[in-house]
């Protein structure tokens, strides 16, 4: 056999030596020749090396070389056993994720629309808005498909750990694709990159809610220098904490966010939305569609429906069946969201 580089060129079948022949029973040999088989197949199909499937296999490396070259004069039904249990575990895990379902494409909810509207408004005019909803009602799934659908338009997401300043803005580099290491010069060059293009360019922020006030007032420098739009998604807490700042001035308060063009803060009808996600997912029993329009309107909303579905429709699966009222029962029981439930 060559030696296997990282791509799938290097595998070829082995002929045994004859060393590997003798030594082995023939029942033995004969299981290798499959497996070898099955190994070179799922490394073809995956990139993998000799290295790699070492790895996985959790076989030394010099022993898994002599075992793939037909070497392997040790114990051959030891190594023999160990990759074909690999291989069952993959193939299991291979079928599990064929099963998962998938979520309904993007669904042109009420909110949705409302979100991808304010989205527009800020792109086209160089606004700086904030979406400040409850969790789950498909924020950030709208602003992913917002960027999805038109240019210039880009999407970061704000972590505890990248609230202040710099950090924000070493966040927004990678997203941006900017390329500067002098922080002297960070700021400057992600404007460029931001700069009003065409019918407009926006920065949308999500999880704006962990921003330090400095960070805000940032994002205000692009909408005023780069008339760039600025949108931050966030919870009700979105600049709230800047506005409390007391070690501000007024003024210095006001100016920010007397900037915010325009704030979405309220939901058109979560029940009309949460029909439609419903309805998306192919449910059609009244005591179902009930059962899901409850849970809807608990704390994460629309997002508990899609997680929910994904959970009873697996079990289902497992069963043989359609996705019943049981099953959603018992994927909503096994979710164990404690007060939430």
């Amino acid at each position: 056999m060559k030696n296997t580089t990282g791509t799938s060129s290097g595998w070829e079948h082995p002929q045994p030596v004859a060393e590997f022949i003798a030594k082995h029973p023939a029942q033995d040999v004969e299981i290798w020749r499959t497996l070898i088989s099955r190994v070179i197949g799922v490394a073809t199909a995956n990139g993998w090396n000799k290295t790699a499937i070492a790895r996985r296999t959790n076989i030394p490396d010099g022993t898994f070389s002599q075992w793939a070259s037909g070497k392997y004069l040790g114990v051959l039904v030891n190594q023999n056993n160990q990759v074909s249990n690999w291989l069952a575990a993959l193939e299991e895990s291979s079928g599990l994720a064929s099963r998962v379902p998938v979520s309904p494409v993007f669904q042109q909810t009420l909110v949705a629309r409302e979100i991808l509207e304010t989205l527009a408004y800020a792109q086209v005019t160089a606004g700086f808005v904030a979406i400040t909803l409850d969790a789950g009602v498909g924020k950030t799934t709208a602003a992913r498909h917002f960027c999805l659908t038109r240019p210039h338009a880009y999407l970061a997401t704000i972590s505890p750990n990248t609230k202040t300043v710099h950090g924000m803005l070493v966040e927004l580099a990678a997203e941006l694709d900017v390329s500067e290491h002098n922080p002297a010069r960070l700021v400057r060059a992600i404007g460029r990159k931001l700069q009003r293009i065409g019918d407009g360019s926006i920065l949308i922020i999500d999880e704006a809610q962990n921003l330090l006030p400095d960070a805000i007032n940032q994002l205000r420098h692009f909408v005023d220098i780069n008339k760039c739009g600025v949108a931050l998604l966030g919870n009700e807490d979105t600049a709230g904490d800047f506005m409390k700042e007391r070690s501000r001035s007024v003024s210095s308060r006001a100016q920010v966010l007397s900037r915010f063009d325009k704030r979405l803060k309220r939901e058109p009808s979560r029940g009309d939305d949460a029909r439609t996600l419903i309805a998306a997912w192919d449910v059609q029993d009244d005591d179902m569609i009930r059962f899901l329009l409850g849970i809807a309107l608990k704390p994460g909303a629309l997002r508990q429906i899609d997680r929910t579905m994904k959970l009873a429709t697996m079990a289902a699966i497992g069963d043989g069946d359609e996705v019943t009222l049981k099953h959603l029962q018992m994927a909503w029981k096994n979710r164990d969201l404690g007060d939430i439930a």
